[in-house]
């Protein structure tokens, strides 16, 4: 059975076999490697891919195992209609003009749908880590005082291109990537700006790309020059937690223990009130998916679940630190992000 049968089977079973819509982008892709406008009615056989004349050719080209219907943009919902049967429809999210009741948003069966990884998946998810880890060698060379986060974000980009890496959809940040010094640091989502990096300075460099439509999502904290003792604890600190937080993932684990492994070294140290994000979540073709790495969430992890794990500490008005792996779930860890986690100083 190919990868996309097993995935409209196992959504089809989750729907428990009610007729299932979509809508979105990132599951359509999910279920047939074509990423772009239309919607989808899935069956056990096929996805039927509905689609404008923009899309068709490239739908037609890309999508596997897929029909392909094309319909005039104003005809797509009569087009999806005409597909279903009477009867329950699961759809990922609810469809203009289409009057409620008549579908079921279940966003998040798909997101559950999603979350155990196949073998493609993972062969993307590692080229996407991989990769980052080659464009966090690239930026280490150019971190010095005096560039601003705009140009060190130029550098990250073109590294990303050369890998053959796509920027992310995060919807947590305008900018494509987050280069975020001295005080920028304590924003956990900051922007690019044109702050000139300075002697003493940390800086805060959260890299999530594409490949293949798959996500990476690393962060790593760098020094430049000289920083305080403070500093240097504060990071020792954040590197303990992330590392107690990274022993804690495996099959069977909840959630909020890997949360409470993280939190628990923070608050050892008297940091955990500088922390003001979860622990963790799901990536994979967003950059935010299931499962939660939050206090108290009882879902257990399960092989082949992709997830984050990136304790933080967060002091506004001065600096913060972040560290960030990408790590695949089995019976111990598996790291999908390589790249040294000891304090770099650059500059």
């Amino acid at each position: 059975m190919t990868v996309y049968a097993q995935r409209r089977r196992r959504l089809l079973s989750l729907a428990k076999d009610n007729q299932v819509a979509v809508f979105t982008a990132p599951n359509l892709f999910w279920l047939t490697d074509f990423f772009g406008g239309g919607a989808a009615v899935v069956h056990p056989d096929k996805t039927v891919v509905i689609t404008t004349p923009l899309e068709a050719d490239r739908a037609g080209e890309v999508a596997k195992e897929a029909e392909i219907a094309v319909v005039k943009p104003n005809e797509l919902m009569k087009e999806v209609a005409k597909r279903l049967g009477r009867g329950r429809v699961v759809a990922d999210e609810a469809a203009p003009g289409v009057k409620p009741g008549a579908l079921d948003p279940s966003p998040n069966l798909f997101l559950e749908a999603r979350r155990a990884k196949d073998e493609l998946e993972m062969r993307r998810l590692r080229k996407a880590c991989a990769g980052t880890d080659r464009v966090f060698e690239a930026l280490e060379e150019e971190l010095k005082p005096g560039k601003t986060e705009w140009e060190l974000a130029a550098v990250v980009m073109k590294a990303a291109v050369e890998q053959e890496m796509t920027p992310s959809s995060s919807d947590s940040s305008i900018g494509p990537v987050i280069i975020a010094s001295g005080p920028h640091g304590a924003y956990g989502h900051s922007e690019l700006s044109d702050r000139r990096l300075r002697a003493g300075d940390f800086v805060v460099a959260d890299l999530f790309f594409r490949f293949e439509g798959y996500h990476s999502d690393e962060t790593r904290t760098f020094a430049i020059g000289t920083v305080t003792a403070e500093m240097k604890k504060h990071y020792a600190i954040v590197r303990e937690a992330e590392e107690e937080a990274l022993d804690a993932i495996r099959d069977g684990a909840t959630c909020g223990s890997v949360s409470d492994a993280a939190v628990g070294v923070l608050r050892k140290h008297g940091v955990d009130r500088y922390l003001n994000h979860s622990i963790g979540h799901g990536v994979g073709i967003d950059i935010h998916e299931l499962p939660k790495i939050t206090k108290g969430n009882d879902v257990k992890l399960a092989k082949r679940d992709v997830i984050t794990d990136e304790p933080g500490v967060y002091l506004v008005g001065k600096y913060g630190i972040r560290i960030e792996d990408s790590v695949a779930v089995d019976a111990k860890p598996v790291l999908l992000t390589k790249y040294t986690k000891d304090l770099v100083t650059c500059g």
